[in-house]
């Protein structure tokens, strides 16, 4: 039998952090076969980051745009509008579409839209603790609040719960009920789409 002794101090034994040696240059191997493709796939590479950008910017400035037709709309017909097309001054148009789906809210936010009567949903999901499960998986059918053989320290930790909050289905046609719709519009965030 091979009694080692164990350490006095669990965190004694600590080794010192390797220095990790700087990469070297990776081999480079030749395809000449490949003509003027690699440095082709560069340039095109290069041009759709840039278009990406560009893209990402025009279409803000639209969906800035878009948001105040939307709500001037809203005012006018008292509800909410269709989706519609903006054409630009050049007579090129794109569909602007406000969907019923909202950003994700967490609890800040949710501390907000609870003052909008209506706008937050609130869910709590009750799940059971793995670990405890385990522990405890023989006498679970018994009722846990009565069980002399579930730890009390343990019995509030069996079933942990989690709140998640959104923004209520429907709120983007109930604007005109609060008295600031553009600053709800803004608080609700629901999610805004550009076709061709």
């Amino acid at each position: 039998m091979n009694l080692q002794k164990a350490p006095a101090n669990l965190f004694a034994n600590v080794k010192a952090k390797e220095t990790t040696t700087t990469k070297k240059d990776k081999k480079t191997l030749q395809a000449p076969d490949l003509g003027e493709k690699v440095r082709r796939f560069s340039e095109l590479k290069q041009q759709i980051e840039a278009a990406t950008g560009e893209l990402k910017m025009i279409e803000g400035d639209i969906k800035t745009a878009g948001r105040s037709l939307y709500l001037s709309e809203y005012r006018s017909q008292r509800s909410a509008p269709d989706n519609f097309k903006i054409q630009d001054e050049t007579g090129a148009s794109c569909m602007f579409i406000v969907m019923d789906k909202y950003t994700a809210v967490d609890e800040n936010k949710a501390e907000i839209l609870r003052n909008f009567d209506g706008l937050l949903s609130e869910n709590v999901t009750y799940k059971f603790n793995p670990d405890l499960v385990e522990k405890y998986g023989a006498i679970l059918s018994e009722l846990i609040l009565n069980c002399q053989d579930i730890d009390d320290a343990d019995k509030g930790q069996l079933i942990s719960g989690e709140r998640t909050y959104g923004v209520q289905k429907g709120s983007i046609d109930r604007l005109l009920q609060y008295d600031n719709p553009e600053q709800v519009f803004e608080l609700i965030n629901p999610i805004l789409a550009l076709k061709k």
